[in-house]
């Protein structure tokens, strides 16, 4: 059923009249609320204005032929045409449509009341105009009472035609088999409408819960997303932490031989009088101080929690600039080999999580190699430069075949309880991942274990590619 009047809506809304009467509707009805309404209205427009027109020939053609009743319903007619788009104009589309259901009843009830039913059955498609309407537009319940009602004026004019031939029992026949055509196909249309617009209505009603409940799906989903994306993003934070706790050792071992770098030239500037020895000591202090300060810039700017920032990088020298902090994860026991290959090409990478990802993959290397051993990071970038690949290995433990496969599971870990989270290679997997590359590992019982990355490259341009800040190197 309809609302009783019109709520304004959105100036977007695509539901409005067709084009035929877009322009005049306009100036008639107000926005509608929904597709609903503003198809309803417009339809009722449309009728209204074609009644009233046929209204206005019927009165022309017949002004003459026709006594003063016939004219004066006809006029009736054409005044509950012009009342309805009034109050359509008001925005009250429900009291419209009553108004000239209601009114076209009781002129109706008026024609059938003086000239009984033989006379009306040539108008009876106009008759049943109320009855279809109201069930369209008004509902089941008042499509079954404006039936009604035109069922009992059908009898009422059956009623005086036979009352007029009483005593023929041929008009009373044929009154009677008037009353039974005109009320069998007055039903007959009633219930044709009245079981189309109940499935469609079902239908609409399955069709907006279905929506609402894919609406529904929809919300949760973007909410399980977000909720997925900042689980990612505090799973790549804690690793960060995690790998900041192994380099602290090493970046102890960098600082205390720093300070005595400092403390050795403040000592020996402190001892000379020279101005020459005491500007080199001076100098000296200065260099370690900014060696200093690039070490603790790297470390802050690694465990920073910052949205990921991909850029083009130069591969080649994102990865040696890594070479310091990598060597701090390994003793002296093992070996460090890095081969960038002069590789000529860049990656679109976020500088952090570049590093994030190696240094992941060299950590798991030292734990595999408690006794010393080989750590190897390559680089190659084959023609036509479309593709970097990465090779991290080591001559450690290695690992079995189910463990091989579900070493990139997240939360999975051999080691015990405390000494691992199980996140360190799932999360360089997914970072690999959302870069469109991908990484296989090959390994084996005694055979140490390979990492190979494919990441997404295209060939270094003329334009030098982005450093990552603080890449000088630092001796150790």
């Amino acid at each position: 059923m309809l609302s009783r009047s019109y709520r304004s809506a959105d100036p977007a809304d695509p539901a409005e009249p067709p084009q035929g009467t877009r322009s005049f509707a306009r100036r008639w009805m107000p926005p509608a609320l929904d597709a609903t309404e503003a198809r309803a209205a417009a339809m009722l427009l449309r009728l209204l204005l074609l009644v009233a027109g046929y209204q206005l020939l019927l009165l022309l053609w017949s002004a003459r032929s026709t006594g003063l009743l016939a004219q004066t319903l006809t006029v009736g007619g054409m005044l509950a045409c012009l009342a309805s788009l009034e109050l359509l104009r008001r925005r009250r589309l429900h009291l419209s449509v009553v108004v000239f259901v209601v009114l076209n009843l009781v002129l109706t009830s008026v024609a059938y009341g003086y000239w009984g039913l033989r006379a009306q059955m040539h108008g009876q498609l106009l008759q049943l105009l109320p009855v279809l309407l109201a069930g369209a537009l008004l509902g089941r319940r008042a499509l079954w009472l404006a039936t009604a009602w035109l069922g009992a004026l059908l009898a009422l004019g059956a009623w005086l035609d036979a009352a007029a031939g009483f005593y023929l029992p041929v008009r009373v026949a044929l009154a009677a088999h008037d009353l039974s055509l005109a009320a069998f196909g007055m039903v007959l249309a009633a219930f044709v409408l009245d079981q189309s617009l109940s499935s469609l209505r079902d239908n609409l009603r399955i069709a907006q819960r279905r929506g609402a409940d894919l609406a529904r799906k929809r919300d949760e989903l973007q909410l399980e997303m977000q909720e997925k994306e900042r689980s990612r993003e505090q799973l790549v934070h804690a690793l960060k932490i995690e790998n900041v706790g192994r380099l602290a050792s090493g970046v102890a071992h960098d600082f205390n031989h720093l300070l005595a770098l400092i403390m050795g030239y403040a000592g020996k500037g402190r001892r000379s009088d020279d101005p020459a020895e005491l500007k080199a000591a001076l100098q000296g202090v200065e260099s370690a101080a900014r060696r200093a300060t690039a070490v603790t810039r790297r470390l802050l700017d690694f465990s920073r929690q910052d949205v990921a920032r991909p850029q083009l990088l130069d591969a080649a020298q994102a990865v040696a600039a890594m070479e310091p902090m990598l060597r701090q994860l390994f003793d002296a026991r093992v070996a460090f080999e890095l081969d960038t290959g002069q590789t000529q090409c860049q990656i679109h990478f976020d500088p952090a999580q570049l590093e994030l990802v190696l240094l992941s993959l060299a950590a798991n290397a030292q734990q595999a190699m408690p006794d010393g051993g080989t750590f190897r990071l390559a680089l190659s970038c084959p023609e036509p430069g479309n593709e970097l690949r990465i090779e991290v290995s080591d001559s450690g433990h290695g690992m079995s075949e189910d463990v091989r496969l579900r070493c990139l599971e997240p939360f999975f870990t051999t080691k015990p309880s405390g000494q691992g989270t199980g996140l360190g290679l799932a999360v360089a997997a997914n970072l690999i991942a959302a870069a469109d590359g991908r990484i296989a590992v090959e390994s084996a019982p005694g055979e140490g274990t390979r990492f190979h990355l494919r990441l997404p490259a295209r060939p270094l341009s003329g334009e030098p590619a982005h450093r990552p800040e603080g890449g000088e190197a630092i001796p150790y």
